[in-house]
C-alpha cells in the first residue's frame, strides 16, 4: 500500500509539473516560404572570354532576387537561378542587355568592349 500511495504521488507530482511547461512548436523560416526559386538560361553570343563571364555575373548577381549566376564564355551560356516573387527573366535579361551583351530574349544598346575589339581586328 506504502508503494502504491508513492507512485501514486509521483505520477501526480509528475503530472503537475508538466502541465507548466510551455510547448515550442517549430516555426518555418517565412523567407523560405516566399521564395520561389526558378532558373533560366540565356544564350549570349557576345560573351567572348574570361572578362564577359565576370562582367556578366557581376551585374546580375547585384539584382534582388538573383541566388546563383554562371557564364560559360566556350558554350555561350548563362545560367542564373532567381526568386521569381523578386525578379523575372525578363528583368534578368535587361540587365543582361545593360551590361552590353545580346541574349536570345532582347539586344543589348550598348555593345561590351569585346564587340568593338572584336570588330577592329576584323577589319585590320
Amino acid at each position: 500500500m506504502k508503494n502504491l500511495l508513492i507512485a501514486l504521488f509521483l505520477v501526480t507530482a509528475l503530472g503537475i509539473a508538466g502541465c507548466g511547461k510551455v510547448q515550442v512548436s517549430k516555426t518555418t523560416d517565412v523567407k523560405s516560404v516566399s521564395e520561389k526559386m526558378e532558373n533560366v538560361e540565356y544564350n549570349c553570343p557576345g560573351m567572348h572570354c574570361s572578362g564577359c563571364e565576370e562582367t556578366i555575373k557581376d551585374e546580375v548577381k547585384k539584382m534582388d532576387g538573383v541566388k546563383e549566376v554562371s557564364a560559360d564564355s566556350k558554350t555561350k551560356v548563362v545560367k542564373v537561378t532567381y526568386d521569381a516573387s523578386k525578379t523575372n527573366k525578363e528583368n534578368i535579361s535587361k540587365t543582361i542587355n545593360a551590361a552590353g551583351y545580346d541574349t536570345q530574349v532582347s539586344s543589348s544598346e550598348n555593345k561590351h568592349q569585346c564587340d568593338e575589339d572584336m570588330m577592329k581586328d576584323k577589319k585590320n
